[in-house]
């Protein structure tokens, strides 16, 4: 299984867990569905009949998702979208590595005072 990389900065707080934004929970959700059944993001674009670009942006937040493709999800990965979109606290460590990642592109993307 792959592992997932959290920076030392990023504190693992329960309270984290209420404060997801649906792209993120969705993102987390996918990542989780990715590890269990030892898939990329290729593997599930083409399920879907989208881009692999697409499905990575999905995962990364940086794109919303229409209601035809959750459903598309639902049918083709054979979920339930609210399982997709329930974190729990073992999902802790894969929500410190969206943030982390999410949060460097931010810090980077800022104008130098």
């Amino acid at each position: 299984m792959p592992r997932m990389k959290v920076d030392a900065d990023v504190e693992l707080d329960k309270s984290i867990l209420t404060s997801l934004s649906f792209q993120e929970r969705l993102a987390v959700g996918i990542g989780r569905l990715k590890a269990r059944r030892r898939v990329t993001n290729k593997d599930l674009a083409e399920q879907l009949g989208v881009s692999e670009a697409y499905m990575s942006q999905v995962t990364r937040c940086m794109r919303d998702v229409k209601l035809s493709t959750l459903d598309k999800m639902q049918r083709e990965w054979k979920v339930v979208i609210e399982d997709l979109l329930k974190v729990t606290e073992d999902d802790l460590p894969r929500v410190a590595a969206l943030r982390s990642r999410r949060g460097k592109k931010k810090r980077t993307a800022e104008p130098a005072a």
